[in-house]
């Protein structure tokens, strides 16, 4: 028979073994660290409703955290959308498309990137999942060298009705559950955070405005998802309060022009085939610097009084 001394130590590795379990699966975020959101239409489109975003912030409100969201609806792994103008030409072949984003994380200079992708490349199917596993391990790759940490989120099942036939949901949702078990894959190889979106998503029912982009209400409920699978502290406030809404207003006002100033809309005279013909084009988004940074101040002082 053990006795008190020997169980009191067995406790004692026991809970120093389940401490260090944990922390491995949770994320801490220091201070003055600055995220980045990348992807497809899951980050873009969350630009204009905050709720990621002020969901981890309010869980780190004293932190002086700093968000910046460079999705792209249509992205994929190799950074194809980053070649195109808005109004369709290209800036270069694909592979450019790929500069062009190592070149954006470089200047962002991010300690910690959410990344989601795997929507467009599922409709390779079942023949594309290999060449979208390569493709996620070089995007990896790439990423760590500029950030420490990387977040992977999963694809999010389409939803039924909104006039899609149901036989056709059923053969998306199996094409898109794959894509999230081999963003699973990749994840678990890297040692790199996973959150499990198709999953949650899977179980509920009217989470999308149009059957596949996740409704205000749905970000909202895959922020809860992401800051639980992450280990997160809970929020100082309710995601649901005056507070969060003030922050939340004011998050939404700095990403539209934080998406102005990285995104113009006339960026074929900033960066693209017509560069040279409007030369002070090119000085323009810059000008819009000082009103993203009155935005962050505006953002620090709403949760410093949290």
């Amino acid at each position: 028979m053990k006795s008190i001394k020997e169980v009191l130590l067995l406790f004692l590795i026991l809970g120093a073994v389940f401490s260090a379990c944990t922390s491995e699966d949770s994320m801490y975020f220091d201070q003055n660290e600055k995220v980045v959101f990348l992807g497809n239409a899951f980050f873009e489109n969350a630009i204009d409703n905050g709720e990621i975003e002020t969901a981890l912030a309010i869980r780190f409100p004293k932190k002086n955290l700093t968000f910046r969201n460079i999705g792209w609806s249509g992205d994929n792994v190799y950074a194809h959308a980053r070649t195109r103008a808005r109004g369709g030409g290209r800036f270069g072949d694909p592979e450019k498309g790929f500069e062009i984003l190592t070149q954006q994380i470089s200047d962002l200079k991010p300690d910690k990137i959410f990344l989601a992708y795997g929507f467009n490349e599922s409709f390779d199917q079942e023949a594309g999942v290999d060449t979208y596993k390569d493709g996620l391990k070089r995007l990896l790759q790439m990423l760590g060298q500029y950030s420490p940490d990387l977040i992977l989120i999963s694809t999010t099942p389409i939803e039924k009705d909104f006039g899609i036939p149901e036989e056709h949901v059923e053969t998306r949702n199996r094409e898109l559950k794959k894509y999230a078990e081999a963003t699973r894959e990749v994840g678990l190889e890297g040692n790199y955070h996973f959150v499990d979106l198709y999953t949650f998503f899977s179980k509920e029912i009217q989470y999308t405005t149009n059957g596949i982009h996740l409704s205000v209400e749905a970000y909202r409920k895959a922020a809860g998802v992401i800051a639980q699978s992450l280990g997160l502290p809970a929020p100082t406030v309710a995601i649901d309060s005056e507070e969060a809404d003030q922050i939340r207003n004011t998050i939404i006002k700095k990403n539209t022009l934080f998406f102005h100033r990285w995104r113009p809309r006339n960026d074929a005279f900033v960066y693209g085939e017509r560069k040279d013909e409007q030369r002070i084009a090119q000085e323009e988004p810059a000008q819009i610097e000082p009103f993203i940074a009155k935005q962050e101040e505006a953002i620090s002082l709403l949760l410093e009084e949290l």
